[in-house]
């Protein structure tokens, strides 16, 4: 007499909602490593070292990377600035070299050497033209978006392969 066995097929040890939650931490620990290692390399050879701060926050939703300075400067270099006037301030004139190299370019993270150059120049004031700036937090932002959901979706796919 024909006859048919059934055998119940047993899946490996399911991933806990604990793992998930690990490696998602993770993931969103090194975007925000390397977050950090892209805002350092805009400043790279400047004499000048703001102090970047980094942190992974989250909610019952997602988790975020909250990134940034307080110093002024590299804001200036960052957002630009709008025309303004310079007068001395402690003394009766202004001395400044009379020609510069950018040591950052717009649409590039990263940074290289520059400085100024050339002979000093004199002068009671000078009216500056402003400075379109060079966008590093936005690219750095774009990029690191992308490295975000590319990382979280490596970082679960990983611990659902531990499944099997």
């Amino acid at each position: 007499m024909p006859s048919i066995r059934l055998d119940a097929i047993k899946p490996g040890k399911l991933p806990t909602g604990q793992e998930y939650v690990t490696a998602m931490k993770k993931a969103a620990q090194k975007t925000a490593d390397l977050t950090k290692r892209d805002l350092e390399s805009t400043t790279r050879t400047w004499k000048h070292k703001p102090k970047f701060a980094v942190v992974v926050g989250e909610n019952a939703a997602a988790y975020v990377v909250f990134a940034g300075t307080n110093d002024q400067i590299y804001r200036y270099v960052d957002e630009g600035t709008k025309p303004h006037d310079i007068k001395p301030k402690r003394s009766k004139f202004l001395r400044f070299s009379s020609g510069y190299t950018a040591k950052g370019k717009t649409g590039v993270i990263g940074s290289q050497p520059g400085g100024s150059s050339g002979d000093n120049v004199f002068s009671q004031g000078v009216h500056h033209p402003g400075f379109a700036g060079r966008h590093f937090t936005v690219l750095i932002a774009k990029r690191r978006q992308k490295t975000m959901e590319q990382e979280m979706s490596q970082a679960l796919a990983k611990v659902a392969r531990k499944q099997g």
